[in-house]
Parts: C-alpha cells; sequence; structure tokens
C-alpha cells in the first residue's frame, strides 16, 4: 500500500502556496493603486500675468486680524497671517475652538488701479481659489490694511503686526 502522506502534504502545500500568492498579489495591488497618488507636496504658482511680482519686506513677521469691514475681531474669530519674506507663510486660525495653521504662499506686484498702488495674491494651501487684494500700511507700517471686492461688495480687513507668532 502507497503511504498517502506526501499526497496530502503536496495537497496543502498547494493550498498553501495559491492562499500566499493571492495575498501577494492583493498586497501588490493595494500598493500599486496607492503608489499612483503619490502627493508631490503642494506647489503654488503666481497668478496668470504677473509677470513682475515681489516680496514685500513691509510684510515681513506675523499680523493679528482686527477688524472686518470696520468690525473689531475678538475671540476664536482673531486669526493671523505671517509672511516669512520669500513668498511663503502660514494662516493661523481657531475652528471650534481648536488652533490650526495652514500653509500660504503670496506674491506682490505695483498696479496703477487708483487704489493703494499693491496688491497681493494670497494662496492657501488648502483652498485652490487665490485671493488677489490691494493692500496699504497706516500708524508708521503696523497696521496693514487688505481690500478686494466679492459677491458680498467691498471687503476691507486690518491687520496689527505682532512681535512674535501666538503659538
Amino acid at each position: 500500500m502507497a503511504n498517502p502522506l506526501p499526497a496530502i502534504l503536496s495537497h496543502r502545500a498547494g493550498r498553501l502556496t495559491r492562499r500566499l500568492l493571492t495575498i501577494v498579489a492583493l498586497a501588490a495591488g493595494s500598493a500599486l493603486f496607492t503608489g499612483c497618488s503619490v502627493d508631490v507636496g503642494w506647489d503654488p504658482t503666481p497668478p496668470y500675468g504677473w509677470t513682475n511680482t515681489f516680496y514685500d519686506s513691509a510684510l515681513d513677521g506675523c499680523w493679528r486680524l482686527t477688524t472686518i469691514n470696520s468690525q473689531y475681531v475678538s475671540g476664536y474669530s482673531v486669526n493671523y497671517l505671517v509672511f516669512d519674506g520669500y513668498g511663503r507663510g502660514e494662516y493661523l486660525y481657531y475652528d471650534n475652538g481648536r488652533r490650526y495653521v495652514e500653509q500660504t504662499a503670496y506674491w506682490c506686484q505695483r498696479v496703477n488701479n487708483g487704489g493703494s498702488g499693491y496688491q497681493i495674491n494670497l494662496q492657501y494651501e488648502s483652498d485652490y481659489s487665490p485671493t488677489t487684494m490691494n493692500y496699504w500700511f497706516t500708524d508708521g507700517g503696523d497696521t496693514l490694511w487688505m481690500q478686494w471686492r466679492n459677491s458680498y461688495g467691498l471687503q476691507t480687513y486690518t491687520y496689527s503686526y505682532e512681535p512674535r507668532v501666538p503659538w
């Protein structure tokens, strides 16, 4: 009588091999699909047509939002803009009482639009709708004004210079 053990082991080895191959194939497929969405990072660019941009050193530092359309801002409505002098910065804000930090990019240009003579294009990492606005300074450079028009009308924000980032 022939020994059935080699046939049983061969059958089990075959099932085990098929299971392993199936697991490897699923894992490889999963890796392949997730590999297609590799995050190459945020790479903002200046607005179309802005060919003579610069980084205004007067913006460097941290700015605290103080008013929106002449209404004082306080509590969790306060936010901050930080400009690094090289076209990048941060937007610090509260959402439901929690602090958040978001990366920003910016470009400045001189314009002859009857306004301040300067515009800034501000882009937020989470929002692909950049905002272009006029800006100027008062109070010896300690107050930053930003003004633009949207579907709600003319928007005017003022920021006061802060000596350090709050968090």
